[in-house]
This record gives C-alpha cells, sequence and structure tokens, in this order.
C-alpha cells in the first residue's frame, strides 16, 4: 500500500541537492538509513519492492533526471541526502566524488555485487569513484556499460 513513485532528494554535482523519482520499493522512505530486513519493524524491502529492485525496474525513473540534465548515464552514483552528509563527516574528501554528475551506473556499481551498507563499505565505493573520475574515457565507459548490461541481463548483484 502507498504511493507507486517516492521523490529522493539526492547529492549532486559539486554537492548541490537534486530531486528525483523511483518506483517505490520500501515500505518507507526514510533518508539516510541502510536497508535493515528484520521482522522487527523496521524499514523492509517490500515483495513487489524485492522484484522490482532484483529487475532494477525501480531505476528507470531516473532516466527523466538525465534526460533533464541533473544526471548522467555513467558517473558516481548519488547519495541520499542525509546518508550523504553523514558518510562525508566520517570519510576525508569524501565529497570529491561529487565534482561531476551523478550516473545511473558507474564503476563502483559495477564493482561491488551491492550497495554499500557500512562505512568501510562506503570507503571502497569511493576508491572505484575517484578512479573513474580521473581516468573516465569512451573505453572506461563503454566497459561500465557492457558490464551493466551483462549485470542486467544475468541477474547478478543486489
Amino acid at each position: 500500500r502507498g504511493p507507486i513513485f517516492i521523490l529522493q532528494e539526492r547529492t549532486g554535482k559539486n554537492g548541490a541537492p537534486m530531486h528525483y523519482y523511483k518506483f517505490r520499493s520500501m515500505q518507507r522512505n526514510e533518508t539516510g538509513k541502510w536497508i535493515v530486513e528484520s521482522a522487527s519493524g523496521s524499514n523492509r524491502i517490500t515483495r513487489v519492492g524485492r522484484f522490482i529492485r532484483k529487475t532494477r525496474i525501480d531505476e528507470l525513473p531516473q532516466g527523466w533526471a538525465i534526460l533533464k540534465g541533473d544526471m548522467s548515464l555513467i558517473g558516481p552514483r548519488s547519495d541520499i541526502a542525509g546518508l550523504g552528509d553523514r558518510l562525508a563527516k566520517e570519510i576525508p574528501y569524501y565529497s570529491v566524488r561529487t565534482i561531476i554528475k551523478p550516473g545511473l551506473t558507474g564503476w563502483a556499481q559495477v564493482n561491488q555485487n551491492k550497495p554499500p551498507q557500512t562505512v568501510e563499505e562506503n570507503k571502497l565505493r569511493m576508491s572505484y569513484d575517484l578512479y573513474y573520475i580521473k581516468y573516465r574515457s569512451l573505453g572506461l565507459d563503454t566497459q561500465i556499460i557492457l558490464r551493466t548490461v551483462r549485470t542486467l541481463l544475468s541477474r547478478e548483484g543486489m
């Protein structure tokens, strides 16, 4: 029950706030919290949400943000505003990853099997993002697109 779409505030280029829609896959739209799966009434992924996340359908509405120019197809993944602020306080130079537009897919997404859920996993994601920023090229973008398509077709990852 509830709305089909959620509007998320995310961190965009140079740390500017941006908003985009996603299909709702969780019981509540909480900002700055990692996913917790338990029976204790915490925010859980819905039955339909599990399917749309596995098939990556929940990402489709972000195409509008790409068309508007707020996002790129490839780049560092944007953070939910509250979570990004918290990580910037805990990880030195974390905000450097926002010097380019965020992307729908990126080097970190094709190298990590699931979204980061800890500060340590976010440090690893940041290293992938900084690698992409330093070495971005048509060749690297092509490699990311091919690996993303492979992940989508094989339904690997989350």
